[in-house]
């Protein structure tokens, strides 16, 4: 392939046609990674090259780029194009007509896959810092966030929660038997799975000196900021156990997935808002 091919138009900012060629083929690479189904990254590359006339390394950061705002939006991207941020408003547009006709995506099936060892260290991160918090979501992202609401997904993905919770109550069982603490990786307990909902909390854990930890879990497939629900029950029980009680936030769930804890009170370390009342007639 000739220079001018390639680098031709380096520099210039790319068409709404070029963006929506490589969102298409994102599209289409992820949904065949979603389905187990084999496929060439490289070879996508290439054959873009055909069509947008950018050089393959424009291709595979435009590529990342895709995968950041599918992560702002609390979804799935493809392993191997690891989000990169500073992308132009067009693109997020271009995503968001990909969301809609295939939004299917952003509720995963089969979600307890992983594709990392349970006692991994990388898996346990400290919670992420308050600290230029705001500037992650640019209007554009904002408004898509806002139309295709992760937290409100998260919330009524069931299947989702579930395998958040087995994974945890596998981590943590895993955890305690490499401490040699056998007795208590056995009376690990999914609480919301054998007693049901409305404890609170999900899974009840312990530290390796035995003391007790009630954990509440929140998995989603986006960032580490993406936003989720707690209810009524939850923020309760928190404050009146918090010496035992922590929010154990799942993270990139299907693209190996890390985990923080949030200790009460939690106020100090979540930026919390009402977002609905239940009403009953005067």
């Amino acid at each position: 392939m000739d220079r001018e091919h390639t680098e031709g138009i380096a520099g210039t900012p790319w068409t709404e046609s070029e963006l929506s060629a490589v969102v298409d083929s994102y599209f289409r690479m992820l949904a065949s990674e979603i389905a187990g189904a084999a496929y060439s990254k490289a070879q996508n590359r290439r054959q873009l090259m055909t069509i947008v006339r950018r050089s393959e390394g424009s291709i595979e950061r435009k590529l990342q780029n895709i995968s950041a705002v599918l992560d702002m939006l609390g979804a799935q991207w493809i392993n191997g194009y690891k989000p990169l941020a500073h992308y132009q408003d067009a693109l997020v547009a271009a995503v968001e007509r990909n969301v809609g006709r295939a939004s299917d995506f952003l509720y995963p099936a089969n979600a307890d896959t992983q594709p990392l060892a349970l006692n991994d260290d990388a898996i346990f991160v400290p919670p992420p810092s308050f600290a230029n918090s705001d500037k992650m979501l640019t209007p554009a992202v904002r408004r898509l966030v806002g139309k295709f609401d992760p937290a409100e997904r998260d919330a009524k993905n069931r299947e989702l929660g579930k395998a958040g919770e087995k994974f945890v109550v596998e981590f943590e069982r895993d955890r305690l038997r490499r401490a040699g603490r056998d007795d208590l990786a056995t009376n690990v307990r999914w609480v919301s799975d054998l007693d049901g909902d409305g404890y609170g909390y999900d899974v009840r854990s312990f530290e390796p000196d035995g003391e007790e930890r009630l954990l509440e879990i929140k998995t989603t497939c986006g960032h580490e900021r993406t936003a989720f629900w707690l209810t009524r029950r939850e923020v309760d029980v928190a404050a009146e156990r918090s010496d035992v009680y922590r929010i154990r936030r799942v993270f990139h769930f299907r693209n190996g997935a890390q985990m923080f804890e949030i200790p009460p009170p939690l106020e100090d370390a979540l930026l919390m808002a009402p977002t609905a009342y239940s009403a009953e007639p005067r």
